[in-house]
């Protein structure tokens, strides 16, 4: 078993069986979409565009098709979702899609610093109770090194319709920002992002949606 100290994963790996049709793409082409590392580290003049938790994929679909010249990596270890984007992609005959299906916390190392020209993250899991607060992803240790892997010029995209993950966050980047002063924030976004399964449902229950945008 795992010891709960270490655990770095704690939501839902799967939330229900996959149809047949996921089932089979799953199966027979993950393989196909998996990062290969010492493959993208031979690649030059190329924008790598990172997705956190990347749900059921739509904006990483999104952004593969309307920005075919980057190349997009997508970490989430929610095999629903992990299949769905293999499917999609696979139908769309998208090239420029790779996919990690582990928590992101286990493979960000694995990335050079300097890599990445844009990172997302949308709707991650605000874990509201006091207890669970820890849990959360966007926390001061994780934005340092998610920084670390920004090149100059580059962007981080964040969403959420819960106000005190938000406040938590713009907390955590202020307290970086005495450490770091190499970036800049804004309480927007200036990059077009999908509507998502949690986008819409925030509008359907009327929700706020809090925006920001970190320039390195």
């Amino acid at each position: 078993m795992i010891d709960q100290q270490k655990k770095i994963f704690f939501g839902r790996s799967k939330s229900r069986a996959l149809s047949k049709s996921k089932k089979f793409f799953y199966t027979n082409h993950k393989d196909d979409f998996l990062v290969d590392f010492e493959q993208i580290k031979l690649v030059k003049h190329k924008d790598f565009v990172l997705e956190i938790g990347f749900g059921l994929g739509e904006n990483l679909l999104f952004q593969a098709t309307k920005y075919p010249k980057n190349h997009f990596i997508g970490i989430d270890p929610f095999i629903n979702g992990v299949a769905n984007v293999i499917q999609k992609a696979k139908e769309l005959n998208l090239s420029n899609v790779s996919i990690l299906d582990m928590p992101v916390q286990k493979v960000l190392d694995n990335f050079s610093d300097n890599f990445f020209s844009k990172v997302f993250v949308l709707f991650p899991d605000p874990w509201m109770k006091n207890k669970q607060k820890k849990r959360r992803l966007l926390n001061y240790l994780f934005l340092e090194k998610i920084l670390k892997k920004m090149k100059v010029k580059s962007s981080f995209i964040f969403a959420t319709d819960d106000q005190d993950y938000f406040n938590f966050v713009t907390k955590e980047i202020s307290l970086l920002r005495k450490k770091i002063d190499t970036f800049e924030y804004s309480l927007s976004n200036k990059h077009p992002i999908a509507d998502t399964k949690y986008s819409n449902k925030a509008t359907k229950l009327k929700k706020n949606i809090y925006l920001l945008n970190l320039d390195k």
